[in-house]
């Protein structure tokens, strides 16, 4: 396999993820018709590789990205990061949906982890210790007040985002008593009571990417006890019953519901739905991010593909041989 791009001469570089074809940082692959691209970091343009070096490295390439949680695709094209940075472009017939549990889930397993960890030590300590009330009080005190705890208590609103043109801080019992909606027109709505108004309740409203912004910014404050496997589970499998992430995040508002308080359903949101709700959020903020090269991709696999079925069709032209000098 050559090493320079044949239309502009530009480096294709290596990557370390598909042992038996190491050339290119970004790869393309359709496993139907056995094609292989090395993709030119410099002018974008599709590099197919010999027939001879397809075959192996397709079957590297489909696992990988199969196994791979960071993807987005669409009806003909799928594009995955790896963990050494190289990127996979898949051609074909998209795969089956699948949540990354354990990418999107690793915050609430590790604030439940966290949690479990601080409880037992204060009841070890107050066990072997007697009548260390007090300093067991202090420590919880303390660990419920440091500056890492205190992200879990509130959030903060830049007034970029703030409607009301000013900074906001956002406590807990407040986020709590938030209203998650869809508007009339169809766009998700988050109304937050404002603290401080008395009686007759304020309400910041945010509308669009301001309310999913604000809403995944809540959600830490809100779980803040994280999630156990079995918990995991269960907000996996409600969001694995939508279509996407996106299609759960709208049910929810369509629904209507508090994120937090003393109501019971179906007014107030359910633990596990807020999980999950966090789960969704968190995937749909990666997949829009992969979604913007997903047009683009097609339109150069296509134009790629044509150049392909030609190269493909072309009998074998033997190496041309080097002049050999005739005495004489």
């Amino acid at each position: 396999m050559y090493g320079s791009c044949i239309f502009c001469s530009a480096a294709l570089g290596s990557n370390e993820s598909i042992e038996r074809f190491p050339v290119g940082r970004s790869l393309a692959f359709d496993a139907a018709r056995g094609r292989l691209w090395a993709v030119c970091p410099k002018c974008a343009r599709w590099n197919l590789a010999p027939i001879e070096e397809r075959w192996e490295a397709i079957e590297d390439a489909e696992r990988l990205f199969r196994d791979t949680r960071l993807r987005a695709q669409s009806e003909n094209v799928g594009v995955a990061k790896l963990l050494d940075g190289t990127r996979l472009v898949r051609v074909g017939q998209a795969l089956p949906r699948e949540l990354a549990a354990w990418r999107y889930g690793r915050g609430l397993m590790r604030r439940h982890q966290l949690r479990h960890r601080w409880r037992m030590t204060l009841d070890t300590l107050g066990f072997w210790l007697p009548g260390a009330d007090r300093l067991v009080a202090w420590v919880a005190e303390a660990m419920r007040s440091g500056p890492d705890r205190a992200r879990l208590r509130e959030q903060w609103v830049p007034a970029s985002l703030s409607p009301t043109g000013a900074p906001l801080v956002l406590p807990r019992p407040v986020l709590e008593g938030t209203r998650f909606s869809e508007a009339g027109d169809g766009t998700l709505l988050v109304r937050v009571p404002l603290p401080g108004t008395g009686a007759a309740r304020a309400f910041a409203e945010f509308r669009g990417q301001a309310a999913r912004t604000v809403l995944a910014r809540a959600m830490p404050i809100l779980n803040h006890d994280g999630a156990d496997s079995w918990e995991m589970k269960v907000a996996v499998g409600l969001v694995l019953q939508a279509p996407s992430a996106e299609a759960y995040i709208r049910t929810l508002a369509q629904r209507g519901g508090l994120l937090g308080g003393p109501l019971a359903p179906p007014e107030r949101l359910t633990g596990a739905a807020l999980r999950a709700l966090e789960m969704a959020l968190n995937e749909e903020t990666e997949r829009r991010a992969l979604d913007g090269e997903l047009a683009m991709l097609e339109a150069m696999w296509r134009e790629a593909e044509e150049i392909a079925a030609i190269a493909d069709r072309l009998p074998d032209v033997p190496a041309p041989q080097p002049p050999r000098l005739v005495k004489g």
